[in-house]
């Protein structure tokens, strides 16, 4: 590769890597974080666990659904998901649309969504699922970045730039891949910068690639589907899934109400029928209705990635599908492995803990390579010193911001009462507000080095208060936790320790490069006196 084609490449790869670093921060920041999902929301329901009875039979469904249709007007033609309970949540789950009296005065909506924790013992209603899913909320922010399908699709543009940003990177570093793989110049500020940007990349390039694929699959899935299904089924969708194993049986409404009863035997049924397996979602299609369907889904415990499924007809109880080894094919057997492979579900805790600190060590690659961008463009005279402020800027405020917005929804998840039924949607204002005001406040400061301690030594209290704050809260009823709900809570503050101390080593090297400049510019005054 000649030297004008190859520097083409690298200012591609520096523009991609800018345009995109914003979105991916908060995508790689909140996608570790949330690999410990169920471990937070377990964690932001503490207050709830410990008065919690544990349920070690089985759960009582029947006396939970009684509960919803006595006191809800649960809408027929939508679904109902249920969550059975497990080493992380006591309750049970249920979601579903209830019918208004009347239609909202303001959205016009006469539909309402229902997210309840019902007991698992005498099935009576114990809080709102809904206000304590911090967990969720990042996880959406993940994904989406709490934008809906609009988010989704954007979030999976900028995954495809990653995606080729990664090529790129390959391609310019190939002739010194292997001979300088192990460098790293410490001393110095370019090369520093430069060689932990390379080695973290070189070093992390099969998760890199792994993560841009299965985003692209997961993000843009809707794109390849209608290809597929213009190019090889000639415009016919139902056969492309029928194809790809989406085959289960549809009925439709008999428009017949009929109480929702009999799901605890059917369980049993099934746990007996799907063997050794985690049931992962349990749903009614067209709840209350004389033809609704029981579904329970599962994934298999001695095998990758397995999903099995059973259906059975409420009315009748009749088995109406199964599917065993049902990801056999190619499409739902894909799905089903890179699922697994990108949340790290298909091995303990070390796998998890080892894709955490990957998803912030690619963090870091993206803040190398913005900080690079930067010296690299401070260095030409035709640079414009007012766009150069406004990356630089940029880079502080909102990488910064949503650490420190993070942990003032960690902070909030904890002290906010679990009584406070707006407390969910206060979190997730404060996550945006205090993003936002970082970005604002980021352009507004000329000391961007006294910005940058400031936001990150309140991160770092946050983090390491929220941790701190649970033994003075849980010390004493910690016996009355479960083992596993008590884990919950020891592994997120350990957590927040360690988000907490990346913190604080960060404001020290910014304060160390703040003491080196002063150094440097005083040492030509010494010199004239």
């Amino acid at each position: 590769m000649n030297n004008q084609t190859l520097k083409s490449l690298t200012n591609a790869h520096a523009w991609i890597g800018l345009i995109i670093s914003t979105v991916l921060f908060v995508v790689f920041f909140a996608g570790a974080i949330t690999l410990f999902k169920d471990n937070i929301t377990s964690w932001e329901r503490t207050p709830l666990l410990v008065d919690a009875a544990h349920n070690t039979q089985q759960p009582a469904f029947d006396k939970a659904l009684a509960t919803i249709e006595k006191n809800y007007q649960v809408d027929m033609h939508g679904g109902m998901f249920i969550y059975a309970p497990d080493q992380h949540n006591p309750f049970i789950e249920a979601r579903f649309e209830s019918e208004l009296a009347q239609p909202d005065p303001i959205t016009g909506e006469d539909h309402l969504h229902q997210a309840l924790l019902l007991d698992a013992i005498t099935g009576e209603i114990v809080a709102s699922s809904d206000t304590h899913n911090y967990a969720h909320f990042l996880y959406k922010m993940h994904y989406d970045l709490g934008l809906g399908r609009a988010g989704l699709y954007f979030v999976g543009l900028v995954t495809l730039f990653f995606f080729v940003a990664i090529l790129s990177g390959i391609v310019i570093h190939w002739r010194k891949l292997f001979s300088k793989f192990f460098q790293y110049r410490k001393d110095g500020n370019k090369d520093k910068w430069l060689d932990a940007h390379n080695l973290i990349g070189t070093m992390g390039l099969p998760m890199h690639l792994m993560y841009a694929f299965t985003g692209l699959v997961f993000n843009l899935v809707i794109i390849y589907q209608i290809s597929y299904a213009v190019i090889l089924y000639q415009g016919n969708q139902e056969a492309l899934l029928d194809a790809a194993g989406f085959d289960q049986p549809h009925l439709e409404e008999a428009d017949k109400r009929m109480a929702m009863t009999g799901v605890d035997d059917m369980y049993r049924r099934a746990m007996a029928t799907l063997g050794d397996v985690t049931i992962q979602r349990i749903s009614i299609e067209h709840f209350g209705d004389e033809n609704a369907i029981l579904v329970f889904a599962a994934t298999s415990n001695d095998d990758f990635s397995l999903w099995r499924e059973v259906r059975y007809l409420m009315s009748t109880q009749e088995q109406i599908y199964l599917t065993m080894d049902n990801y056999d094919n190619a499409v739902r057997g894909g799905l089903s492995t890179i699922a697994s492979l990108h949340f790290g579900d298909f091995a303990g805790y070390g796998m998890r803990l080892a894709f955490f600190l990957f998803g912030l060590a690619t963090a870091y690659v993206i803040i190398t390579g913005n900080l690079m961008w930067i010296a690299k463009r401070a260095k030409q005279r035709n640079q414009s010193q007012r766009s150069l402020n406004f990356v630089r800027r940029l880079t502080s405020g909102s990488f910064i911001g949503v650490v420190a917005a993070t942990a003032a929804g960690f902070a909030l998840a904890r002290a906010l009462p679990v009584e406070y039924l707006g407390r969910a949607e206060f979190i997730e204002r404060s996550f945006y507000l205090i993003w936002i005001v970082s970005i604002v406040v980021s352009q507004l400061m000329r000391n961007q080095k006294l910005f940058c301690k400031a936001l990150l030594s309140a991160s770092a209290a946050l983090f390491a208060l929220t941790a701190i704050s649970d033994w003075t809260l849980f010390y004493s009823t910690s016996s009355l936790l479960s083992g596993a709900a008590l884990r919950d809570v020891l592994l997120v503050d350990t957590m927040l320790l360690l988000l907490a101390a990346i913190c604080i080593a960060a404001t020290k090297r910014v304060y160390a490069q703040e003491t080196k400049a002063q150094r440097v510019s005083s040492q030509p005054l010494a010199s004239e006196a």
